[in-house]
């Protein structure tokens, strides 16, 4: 399941459980309208209570990507886990966005806000 939310200008989405094809469609509609309106791609993603993903996500997820390799902007990740952690590095290497991982999240929310750079031991 996924919570997504528009708010200060950034889309916030948590995903609880298992993230599913259904799910992944909802967050790439909100990414799409925030990208389509010519607004920098600002996005808070909260993995920590996620237990997993089917394969048609993560495809999806590929694909959605590599048609917005161009769109720039940040995204924050909040993870305790270093399988995500591998997750992101592949994803860097796919879009133009910054894509940082946090597993605080006032950091990430000032990272995102450009109050505060992101920390030595988080930069990569």
């Amino acid at each position: 399941m996924i919570n997504s939310e528009l708010r200060e200008g950034r889309i916030e989405a948590s995903i609880f459980g298992k993230l599913v094809l259904d799910d992944f469609r909802e967050l790439e509609r909100q990414i799409e309208t925030q990208i389509s309106a010519n607004q920098p791609l600002l996005l808070l993603i909260d993995l920590r209570t996620m237990a997993g993903f089917t394969l048609d996500a993560i495809i999806e997820d590929y694909r959605f990507s590599k048609r917005h390799a161009d769109a720039g902007g940040k995204i924050a990740v909040l993870t305790e886990s270093d399988f995500d952690s591998l997750i992101g590095w592949f994803e860097q290497s796919l879009v133009s966005a910054e894509i940082q991982l946090f597993d605080d999240e006032t950091a990430a929310r000032d990272w995102l806000a450009g109050t505060t750079e992101v920390p030595a031991e988080l930069a990569e």
